[in-house]
């Protein structure tokens, strides 16, 4: 029985190390960000993009704002539970989108506009954060960073939408990096948007898969989110995706009006989609001169 349990246990740590040299193999980890839309292929480089666009992001004052890790589609019924989303969803935050031919036909289909920022190609696809939405964004940059010792970078978009009271809202969605022993890996990476969030004087959406499995990254977040005046929307019925008793996904707002929250059951990922409802705040005319 003995050797039965050791053949058992070497068959599985050989079957173990031939899926990581696979994926190794399969990776190909670009030295520079790469920012992608329906538009801009991934023969050109571009960091940043700059866009006209009138139309606003919100529907006569309501902005409807999902966040879901989509596991790089590895899970049946993704699209599923991708195109239900979409439907009920102003703007779509995704970590661990790859960019496959099934994925760009329901973006097809639902004709929406897609922002990805690149972390690395698995496949000769694209992998990363990816925004859904009706609309173009007014601009957006890609910041990558890499995990310390599997060197495989996490992707991050700062973006920027209309909307129609004529503010702009600035959106986060990131990815956090997640080996690490300590925070001062993890920190670097939210200094990007310690910045953006500081030097923004109108509403904000700081949402993702940020990792928060340790009270350290989580009083991280805490500490960051407070000094921009920032207020998370917590589901009521909370079943968001949790590891060590810590949820890992969130939405963070400021200067908008929370409705409610809602955390999706599904099986199509290791994550369950997070929904937030919101209205714009009523604008006065010296807050309006101010914003321009």
């Amino acid at each position: 029985m003995a050797k039965i349990i050791r053949k058992v246990i070497f068959l599985a740590l050989i079957a173990f190390v031939a899926v990581i040299l696979y994926v190794y193999d399969a990776t190909e980890i670009p030295t520079e960000d790469v920012l992608l839309t329906n538009e801009i292929g991934q023969s050109q480089v571009t960091q940043c993009i700059t866009q006209t666009t009138k139309a606003p992001l919100d529907r006569h004052g309501k902005l409807d704002i999902t966040t879901w890790n989509l596991y790089k589609q590895q899970s049946d019924g993704w699209e599923q539970t991708l195109t239900q989303l979409i439907e009920r969803t102003d703007l779509l935050l995704l970590q661990e989108a790859q960019l496959t031919q099934e994925l760009k036909s329901v973006l097809e289909e639902q004709q929406l506009y897609m922002l990805l920022a690149r972390a690395f190609n698995f496949s000769s696809e694209a992998v990363g954060v990816m925004n859904l939405s009706r609309d173009k964004a007014l601009s957006s940059c890609v910041f990558r960073k890499a995990e310390p010792y599997i060197n495989f970078p996490k992707s991050m978009l700062v973006s920027y939408y209309l909307l129609s009271d004529a503010s702009q809202l600035l959106v986060v969605n990131i990815h956090s990096i997640n080996f690490t022993f300590g925070i001062d890996e993890y920190l670097a990476q939210l200094s990007v948007v310690k910045q953006a969030m500081q030097d923004h004087q109108g509403p904000i959406i700081f949402a993702g898969d940020m990792n928060t499995w340790s009270e350290q990254r989580s009083m991280a977040i805490a500490e960051l989110v407070k000094g921009a005046g920032l207020i998370e929307a917590v589901p009521k019925h909370d079943s968001r995706t949790a590891f060590f008793g810590h949820h890992l996904d969130h939405i963070y707002y400021r200067n908008l009006e929370l409705i409610k929250a809602e955390s999706i059951i599904t099986t199509s990922s290791d994550h369950n989609p997070l929904k937030a409802y919101f209205r714009l705040e009523k604008q006065y005319p010296d807050k309006l001169q101010s914003l321009k």
